[in-house]
């Protein structure tokens, strides 16, 4: 069968793609135009039928009756008027289709009626142009090759011609089909077998070229998602969204004319958004300081592993990381897999110093003392009464002899040596007994070294004075003071050290390692790089490094003023901390001057000052892994000492939690008496230390406390009477000092609070008058000072440590419905002695729970003695420790450590330093009276007076029992919440005492 230029079998696909476009819910143009199709289909197999003289035609499948009515010349021209109409239209591609094909039926069914699809006949070279063959050779949108068959055609019989154009309709139907029909899609979306983790499948995205919506039909892994298709400028995309673990397929099909013309794009992927795990022992190990540490763990699957950004190697996805000592900062590990899925965890190592095995019981000893029969024996005899264990020896003094023969060339060369004892047999003798032995090393205090250096050329190793020459001030005499950055002096104090350490010399303690105290603008250091106090820091992590071979552990003592006047000799406790077992402060009562730690004359206040100060440097060790053993007083100067005054400041020792101690008598005659029999031995070799690792899981935040209702006081709202402000430091069992209280003693106070219905807010509430307590309650703010672990801890599942301050609190809430704890931390360097990685996680669960957190400066630094840089620089560098662990927080308040006012008091409240200021509303003082309401015109912000909280059986003169007892009496006095915190009640007549900006408030009482 043939007939005009397409062949049966393009016929009969053209009539069922037509009628499969009809029934697939098509609009009603694009239906018309397929029924079109159909019949102009159905008449093109008629007619051909016909001429072929084959009168057993049928319709076949989807045919019935009658055949139809052949259409009519007109019929045709107007259904091809049509069809152009819609090619140049901007039709959607599928209407354009139909135009197509109606064109090319409509010119076979013409050609058909006309007989041009018989066999052939007579060229017809003369014959006529029709209205056909006259579109055909105008192109008509077939293109040029079309136009020259019928060139040809003019001079050959028409059945001939018409052969020949064919084959070149049929591919010119095939090149329209795919052009416009189904043009390119251009796919978007992932490759072809890609692995898709969490991250990427968030974004995932796919799309393909579209003229409108529904032009697209998706599926997901066979599944019809049309629906969440969307369409934009051309494109139809889709968007997965969340996709479970496993092999997914995606599918974009544009339909097309027929079905071998329609367009598709596929896309298999597989989606993995399991993170990798990290096991390790625990998110918190603790390990002793000063000894190498390994971290060993796995991770699973096609896995790769950082630590602190460097990779790390893994076998068969274990892996270890070995440590010279265990790191004093977090580690962070990062695992990410093939699919891109990341894990992070980071490890804080808690280090737990290195200790003897019994604790240090010592005293010192001299050279000359213990080369001395009787002096020996006195010391000895110490030793078997168990008053002591340990033996401080020297091995260098502060006049630069080297009492033994120490094997160091320069000592020797500059005559330092003098073999006044025998080391070797001293630490045998001792050792036999399980006694501990101490060499103390005085450093940089060395005449010795000092002068030989200046007179052989090489003055950079000794301390000069600006003009030149050596410095000579504080009274120390010409060439006294080494210099502590020279690398030969530096070296020259180490070989004594090693020397010493390998003969068997337990510990190395370091005198004098500072610079010479006095002003430092008087003071040349040859060859310092950077700041003084990290280059004394850097020598004793030289000697520190020296010493590992033999074990020996390293002290350095430092002045008692050290820990809150660190410039003043060159001695950061943090910073040295950092590299030695323990730090030995020299806080002997007689060199502490009037008005230390808040006590008029310490000298004759052994317990008091030895007590506080030791809290200081507690909290200045802590997370460096060294331990405190302080040097105590066994000698009279302005006051007498004897066994009592020996004895309490072991006990102000103890209480501070330190059962260690080093006396010092010049004359290496000891006070027995004051000191008791305790000691237990060996103190030789180390105390076991096991690592124990776990994992510290989120602190947990409180339940809502509903707000509580007006309470019946009986009291007359006024609010411009006093606010107590009280001040707290330890809450520990034994009361520490007179500052402390006990857990008993401090719940006792809570509950005398409660019943004279005084209810805690933040210093930031009282300083910026936003007080909201019930009516007929008063409010109390509660201030903690110094940050210690006494105030708030977490325990091991997140919870509150009960037997802190605000375990206390949050307890006696359990018991007395509609009690809010809330109360302000003062914290220093080291707030709560926590990690620093811990401190986010703490800050903002005292912050979200009701509590505030203010500034104590970063050394609790005594600021009268600081120059005005110095005091600007202890404020800002404490804002950035708060603000490290709280980025976005406002530091409202302070408190002046030991209640001192810097010089101008200016900087108090404002200042500068580093590029940065701050600025406090509050400055909090130790005072000793109620605070003015901060409504009334005499409240001061920057002088805000703080009252001591004292126990309610020790009346304290102005502590806390003091002023409940004058409130209780004097009612009135106190201010009393009218329970709005947007209107202010006054007594009648007193508006005239309210400040300026709250008089808008103000409610005649």
């Amino acid at each position: 069968m043939s007939h005009g230029t397409l062949k049966p079998e393009e016929v009969a696909e053209l009539r069922r793609w037509a009628l499969r476009v009809s029934d697939n819910g098509a609009d009603e143009t694009l239906k018309s135009a397929a029924k079109a199709v159909v019949k102009l289909a159905d008449q093109v197999e008629r007619l051909s039928a016909s001429a072929e003289g084959d009168d057993a035609w049928s319709w076949g499948e989807g045919k019935s009756g009658t055949p139809p009515k052949s259409p009519s010349p007109e019929q045709l021209a107007k259904a091809r008027t049509w069809a152009r109409s819609v090619l140049t239209n901007g039709s959607s591609s599928e209407l354009k289709a139909a135009a197509r094909a109606i064109l090319l039926l409509s010119d076979d069914v013409e050609a058909l009626q006309n007989g041009e699809a018989r066999p052939r006949q007579t060229a017809r070279a003369s014959q006529p142009a029709t209205e056909t063959t006259r579109r055909r050779s105008s192109g008509g949108g077939f293109g040029p090759q079309v136009a020259i068959a019928h060139r040809r055609w003019r001079r050959t019989h028409p059945l001939t011609v018409l052969a020949a154009l064919v084959p070149l309709l049929v591919l010119f139907l095939v090149f329209v089909l795919f052009r416009a029909v189904a043009p390119g899609l251009d796919p978007r979306g992932p490759s072809n077998g890609a692995v898709l983790g969490a991250a990427e499948v968030k974004t995932l995205t796919f799309s393909v070229d579209a003229n409108d919506k529904g032009s697209v039909d998706w599926t997901l892994d066979g599944d019809d998602v049309i629906a969440k298709a969307a369409f934009a400028d051309g494109r139809s995309t889709y968007k997965p969204g969340k996709l479970a673990d496993g092999d997914h397929t995606v599918k974009a099909r544009v339909g097309g004319l027929a079905p071998w013309s329609g367009a598709s794009a596929s896309w298999s992927f597989t989606v993995d958004s399991t993170p990798p795990k990290i096991a390790i022992p625990g998110n918190e190990i603790q390990v002793e300081a000063r000894t190498p540490y390994v971290l060993k763990g796995t991770v699973e699957g096609d896995t790769t592993l950082t630590a602190d950004g460097k990779p790390v190697e893994l076998e068969s996805g274990a892996f270890s990381l070995s440590f010279p000592s265990a790191p004093v900062e977090p580690v962070k590990l990062v695992a990410k897999d093939a699919a891109g899925n990341t894990t992070v965890k980071t490890v804080s190592f808690t280090l737990v110093p290195r200790r003897p095995t019994n604790p240090v019981r010592a005293v010192h000893v001299s050279a000359d003392a213990w080369a001395n029969d009787e002096l020996r024996n006195g010391i000895l005899q110490l030793i078997d009464e168990k008053k002591i264990n340990t033996v401080q020896l020297d091995l260098k003094d502060e006049s630069g002899i080297v009492g033994w023969p120490a094997g160091v060339p320069l000592a020797k060369k500059i005559g330092a040596t003098q073999e006044i004892y025998d080391l070797q047999g001293a630490v045998k003798q001792l050792h036999d007994k399980g006694v501990r032995v101490i060499g103390r090393l005085v450093a940089f205090r060395d005449p010795i070294l000092g002068e030989w250096a200046w007179n052989h050329g090489k003055q950079d190793m000794v301390v000069q004075a600006p003009g030149g020459g050596a410095y000579t001030g504080g009274g120390y005499g010409d060439y006294s003071f080494t210099n502590f950055a020279d690398p030969d002096v530096r070296a020259y104090n180490v070989a004594i050290a090693a020397a010493a350490a390998k003969i068997g010399v337990d510990d190395i303690l370091y005198d004098y390692v500072r610079r010479p105290d006095g002003p430092i603008e008087e003071m040349v250091f040859p060859n310092l790089k950077g700041e003084a106090d990290q280059s004394i820091a850097d020598f004793l992590a030289e000697t520190q490094k020296a010493l590992a071979p033999s074990g020996a552990y390293l002290g350095a003592s430092v002045f008692g003023i050290a820990v809150s006047r660190p410039d003043e000799t060159a001695q950061n406790i943090p910073l040295m901390a950092q590299h030695a077992d323990y730090i030995a402060p020299l806080i002997y009562p007689s060199h502490w001057g009037p008005g230390e730690y808040g006590l008029a004359t310490p000298e004759s206040q052994p317990y008091e000052i030895v007590n506080a100060s030791i809290k200081d440097f507690k909290r200045a060790v802590r997370g460096t892994g060294a331990r405190i053993v302080p040097w105590l007083q066994d000698f009279s100067l302005a006051v007498e000492y004897g066994p009592d005054e020996v004895s309490a400041q072991i006990k102000g020792a103890a209480a501070a939690g330190i059962s260690e101690f080093v006396l010092w008598d010049p004359e290496v005659t000891y006070t027995s008496a004051g000191i008791p029999a305790t000691a237990k031995f060996p103190a030789t070799g180390n105390a076991e230390v096991k690592t124990k690792a776990f994992n510290r899981p989120e602190p947990k935040s409180l339940v809502a406390v509903p707000k509580e209702g007006p309470v019946d006081s009986g009291l007359a709202p006024n609010e411009l009477g006093q606010v107590p402000v009280l001040m707290y430091h330890q809450i520990v069992p034994d009361g520490g000092s007179e500052y402390d209280l006990t857990p008993d003693q401090f719940r006792a106070e809570l509950d005398r609070l409660w019943k004279e219905n005084y209810r805690p807010i933040t210093a930031a509430d009282l300083v910026n008058g936003t007080i909201d307590v019930p009516k007929g309650t008063t409010p109390v703010v509660m201030t903690f000072d110094d940050g210690s672990s006494s105030q708030i801890a977490f325990q091991p599942d997140g919870s509150v440590d009960p037997s802190t301050a605000v375990g206390i609190m949050l307890d006696f809430a359990k018991t007395h419905r509609g009690f809010r704890p809330a109360a302000t931390f003062y914290v220093n360097g080291e707030p709560f002695g926590v990690p620093a990685s811990q401190r986010a996680s703490l800050f903002s669960w005292l912050t979200k729970n009701g509590f505030d957190v203010g500034n104590h400066t970063l050394d609790h630094a005594n600021l009268s003695d600081l120059s005005s840089d110095d005091v600007q620089k202890q404020f800002m560098l404490e804002n950035r420790v708060i603000q490290a662990a709280l980025p976005d927080y406002e530091v409202t308040t302070m408190a002046l450590p030991f209640g001192v006012m810097p010089d101008p008091a200016s900087l108090a409240v404002e200042g500068t330093w580093d590029g940065e200021s701050y600025a406090f509303k509050g400055v909090m003082l130790v005072g000793a009276n109620p605070a003015p309401s901060p409504f009334s015109t005499s409240f001061d912000g920057a002088a805000t007076p703080r009252i001591r909280s004292s126990p309610p059986d020790e009346k304290l003169e102005n502590g806390s029992t003091y002023w409940l007892d004058q409130f209780a009496a004097n009612p009135e006095a106190r201010f009393v919440s009218d329970g709005d915190p947007n209107s202010i009640t006054v007594p009648s007549g007193e508006t005239d005492q309210v400040a300026q900006q709250f008089r808008s408030k103000v409610t005649q009482g």
